[in-house]
């Protein structure tokens, strides 16, 4: 499967991490110098220092085809743009944006984005869902049991409390989508620090689940 992922830091490292296996072909894309030599350094792949929402840039990194497209700018417009642009103009066969407004979730859909997530949008489909939000975690399967979405919820007990993300390691087994802090929905990067109580949204894969909660669980010596 050929595969392009455009702009990002984190949420990229994360999806390379993952995609980057026999049988697929990753297009990096990204229009951050420094988001560019940190991906390609973390990952040992070529990374395109380009603007993923101009067709000629796309055309020449070779994204025209292209069976997925991935847009994780923090720019809902951008994602947009860059999604229409390779599903119309270079015929990429499925097109995937995220979203930071959980309105915009409807309506790219509408505007002809084949998938469009937010981790505001995911967080609070699943605490209206939920029986009992202050369960120490919920998961939720996706695509067949492949990709897990996991709430874990934070203790000052917990050896994770007071760390920042970019501590704790989590490149190639999880990404921290949303953390529901007080009644608010933070999306962090790697300098967040976590909180006592704080509710922490993740993606992951089945077989990192476990390694995954038994990191978040682990007490202070």
């Amino acid at each position: 499967m050929r595969i392009v992922i455009a702009d990002g830091l984190h949420e990229a490292d994360y999806l390379i991490g993952l995609f980057n296996t026999k049988g697929n072909s990753l297009i990096v894309i990204n229009r951050d110098e420094q988001a560019c030599r940190y991906l390609s350094e973390r990952n040992n792949i070529p990374v395109i220092h380009r603007s993923p929402v101009r067709e000629g840039n796309l055309l020449a990194a070779g994204a025209k085809d292209a069976d997925l497209f991935i847009a994780l700018s923090q720019s809902d417009v951008r994602n947009y743009v860059a999604c229409k642009t390779a599903k119309q103009l270079l015929k990429v066969k499925r097109c995937i944006a995220t979203v930071v407004n959980p309105k915009n979730v409807s309506l790219l859909k509408k505007l002809g984005v084949d998938a469009v997530f937010c981790a505001t949008h995911l967080l609070g489909e699943q605490i209206h869902t939920s029986a009992s939000l202050d369960s120490f975690i919920n998961s939720l399967s996706l695509e067949d049991n492949k990709i897990q979405i996991l709430e874990l919820r934070i203790k000052e007990t917990h050896e994770v409390c007071g760390k920042a993300l970019e501590q704790l390691n989590l490149s190639g087994l999880a990404s921290v989508s949303c953390i529901y802090r007080q009644d608010h929905g933070i999306i962090p990067n790697g300098k967040t620090v976590l909180q006592d109580d704080d509710k922490v949204l993740l993606v992951t894969t089945t077989e990192s689940r476990e390694r995954v909660t038994a990191l978040f669980r682990r007490k202070r010596a």
